[in-house]
């Protein structure tokens, strides 16, 4: 009875150990991006006084990101590693549901972005998707207050409609800012 068969069978080791490196290396950016996104929030902190302001460097990244990405779940891995920055102390954020509602935004944005496959290249639809998807911080801000109670005292001073057309506004200017930074490498890549 053989037990044992002693021929050295071929095997792609080391492409599949590319392939996970690659994988990893893009993980990680991913988590940077997002990363890169909450510093900047909670280090430009200029009170200058207009909801959704941070739309602009937020979108840009998170949506840049998405777009160079291939994978699935891009925005999701950046805003979680956004998420896990935001508990920090030290980062300034006393909101307890913004990790929640930057998660919200992440995988709104990449439900939209898998399901509109063949717009993906589309300035237009870039920016919209970024302006519909920070627009969500204020409505899940809305929704906490009226079901927890929670204040929000930005709801008082601007008013929701302000605050969900300016989150709007500035999130689809940092996605066209966004778009407009991954447009050249996607064109390359092609």
């Amino acid at each position: 009875m053989k037990i044992m068969n002693l021929k050295l069978h071929p095997k792609s080791t080391s492409k599949a150990l590319a392939t996970n490196y690659a994988s990893l290396v893009e993980v990680l950016i991913l988590m940077g991006v997002g990363a890169l996104a909450i510093i900047l929030r909670a280090k430009l902190r200029i009170p200058i006084n207009i909801p959704g302001h941070h739309g602009v460097e937020v979108m840009a990244l998170i949506i840049a990101g998405r777009s160079l990405s291939n994978f699935k779940p891009a925005s999701t891995i950046s805003t979680l590693a956004a998420s896990i920055l935001i508990l920090f102390p030290f980062m300034g954020f006393k909101d307890p549901f913004l990790p929640a509602i930057y998660i919200t935004m992440g995988l709104t944005i990449d439900f939209l972005f898998v399901s509109f496959e063949k717009f993906r290249k589309n300035i237009v639809f870039l920016a919209l998707l970024g302006g519909v998807s920070y627009m969500i911080i204020p409505l899940s801000r809305l929704l906490i207050n009226l079901t927890t109670g929670y204040p929000y005292n930005s709801l008082l001073k601007h008013g929701i409609i302000a605050k969900i057309a300016l989150h709007l506004t500035f999130g689809m200017f940092g996605a066209l800012l966004g778009a407009g930074i991954s447009m050249p490498f996607i064109r390359k890549k092609q």
